[in-house]
């Protein structure tokens, strides 16, 4: 269930071109400067390749070089700096782009894109991020679901809140939602009334 949610909350995200890690303009770059190599990587594959670094100093991304080592017959490191070169100028979505040993590191200038995303949000206010990606299919929403022996608890607020916000996400991008609350686990508390009643009911009862 968690996966299926991210995954719907990722396509969500790509959709609207709500890119706000930058994880996807590393990929833009380091595909260009693959290509002025010779070699042609797919999106998909050069973002599972990319990395994020323990250490923030070595900037929020970085591509590690060894996958190309049976390619280009190179040290990784003299790999690393020829796809810096291939790069050139540093575009304007990163504050720098460095090369560490094996790894290229990428640094995102966040004031350029926190200015960018609050630009969209003001031109589109109200209707920033919706689209119809779930037109025509449905979703189904359980939360709450509560043991209807117990009091209700902190963690049935918590599960309520959570599943009404993703219910109400994905109702943004166009899917029908179908909200459930299974009032689950009957318990044994039930079992022994019904083998009461059913033992020492009364015929006309």
């Amino acid at each position: 269930m968690k996966e299926a949610v991210i995954k719907i909350l990722k396509r969500i995200f790509d959709k609207n071109n709500l890119k706000l890690d930058g994880k996807q303009e590393v990929v833009k770059v380091l595909k260009k400067a693959l290509k002025k190599q010779g070699i042609e990587f797919e999106d998909e594959k050069i973002e599972k390749l990319i990395e994020i670094p323990k250490d923030f100093s070595n900037g929020d991304y970085a591509f590690p070089c060894f996958v190309l080592n049976d390619q280009l017959k190179l040290p990784t490191h003299q790999i690393a700096i020829d796809i810096r070169r291939a790069i050139k100028e540093v575009p304007k979505k990163f504050q720098e782009i460095q090369t560490v040993g094996p790894y290229v590191n990428f640094f995102i200038n966040h004031r350029e894109q926190i200015y960018e995303s609050l630009k969209e949000i003001l031109k589109k206010r109200e209707k920033f991020g919706k689209s119809n990606l779930g037109k025509r299919k449905t979703i189904v929403v359980e939360f709450s679901s509560p043991n209807i022996a117990k009091p209700f608890g902190i963690g049935h607020i918590r599960s309520t809140i959570i599943g009404n916000s993703i219910a109400n996400i994905c109702k943004f991008q166009g899917f029908t939602i179908k909200k459930i609350n299974y009032h689950g686990y009957w318990g044994s508390q039930f079992g022994q009334l019904i083998f009461e009643y059913k033992k020492f009911r009364k015929e006309k009862t």
